[in-house]
């Protein structure tokens, strides 16, 4: 008997249904940030942006706060990238009509600058955080650990970063699920040129070009902080150089956007504006931000220091003064400032 070679009829899946999960995400501050500036968007009109000098502040009060109980911080990277997520976060929350979480996943992959992230949420009272929350930085009790945690802050950490490289690829998932549900939420995807050395990242970099041209991702947003500097030295002195993966990029399906000051704030703004705008008007394409920084961008010390400041620099209160008025160019403003002397009030008790 011959084999049956009749074609089996052919049916159309049903469309897939999302599942109706609410996000824990907290909603968008209900005020500007407390210690702000102005830039022009793409359309000339002020809009008001978190002070980077206040986030870099906040990062060397806090991290005293934690280097006191015992913790390592960070600083070169969350220095880095203050003018980057200021901006980022003034168009988030800037959303009209709807929820900042309903038009963008912020995905931060950049973990050792998830305390600048607090300190930023912290100036514009994100989910009810105040300055004296900061000052739990890496405690036990406090939320608010070394990198961001999702199960432990669902209110402000969308998903998990600890090995550096391993959000970018998840960033990919919520874009193709995005598109799968039709909805029309942005992807904002942050990164370090570290993480970009390694494996999974550099397959999200051929992927999520790839699936976009086939209509199976939803606008996103890459940006890259390329300050050619790892934990322990420059990257291309002391490893190899990453230039080439970056200008590659466009070779790859990205629509890359060069962003040769990381820390002209009216620039970045601008230039993340525009990145976003042209990932909606083409998703096909995604954007690739690839912005230059300097690592521990503030403090002349942490900035010419061959890694950057990567840990922070201050054992104890004894120079945070000093330290936190330098970020200023003279003098920080007077809640900081007494801040920052009640901290070397309590060094020089001991």
């Amino acid at each position: 008997m011959g084999a049956d070679t009749t074609v089996a009829q052919q049916v159309e899946a049903p469309p897939l249904k999302p599942l109706a999960l609410k996000t824990k995400l907290a909603p968008a501050p209900g005020r500007p940030p407390k210690y702000s500036l102005t830039v022009k968007n793409s359309e000339g009109k002020d809009v008001l942006v978190a002070d980077p000098r206040a986030t870099r502040a906040l990062v060397a009060l806090m991290n005293v706060h934690a280097v006191n109980g015992g913790a390592a911080c960070h600083w070169g990277g969350p220095a880095a990238y203050a003018e980057t997520m200021a901006a980022i976060h003034a168009i988030m929350f800037g959303t009209k009509g709807r929820q900042w979480h309903d038009a963008f996943n912020f995905v931060n992959d950049a973990g050792h600058a998830e305390n600048g992230i607090y300190a930023l949420r912290a100036n514009y009272g994100f989910d009810g955080m105040t300055f004296e929350d900061v000052k739990g930085f890496r405690g036990i009790k406090s939320k608010l650990t070394g990198h961001g945690e999702s199960h432990l802050n669902p209110q402000g950490v969308l998903l998990s970063n600890g090995p550096l490289g391993s959000a970018l690829p998840q960033a990919q998932g919520l874009a193709m699920a995005d598109k799968v549900a039709r909805r029309d939420r942005v992807t904002i995807c942050v990164v370090s040129d570290g993480a970009s050395m390694e494996g999974e990242a550099k397959e999200a970099f051929a992927a999520i070009p790839g699936l976009a041209s086939k209509d199976r991702v939803n606008p996103f947003v890459l940006i890259i902080s390329d300050n050619d500097t790892k934990l322990s030295g420059r990257i291309t002195k002391d490893s190899f150089s990453m230039q080439r993966t970056f200008q590659a990029m466009g070779s790859l399906g990205w629509n890359v956007i060069s962003v040769s000051d990381g820390h002209d704030l009216q620039s970045v703004y601008q230039y993340i504006e525009k990145g976003i705008e042209q990932a909606k008007v083409n998703p096909n394409v995604p954007v690739c931000l690839w912005v230059k920084t300097i690592k521990g961008y503030g403090v002349k010390s942490t900035m010419e220091n061959a890694a950057g400041g990567h840990g922070f620099p201050l054992s104890n209160g004894e120079e945070v003064v000093e330290f936190v008025n330098e970020i200023y160019g003279g003098q920080a403003p007077e809640e900081f400032a007494n801040w920052a002397k009640s901290l070397r009030e309590e060094w020089e008790k001991k």
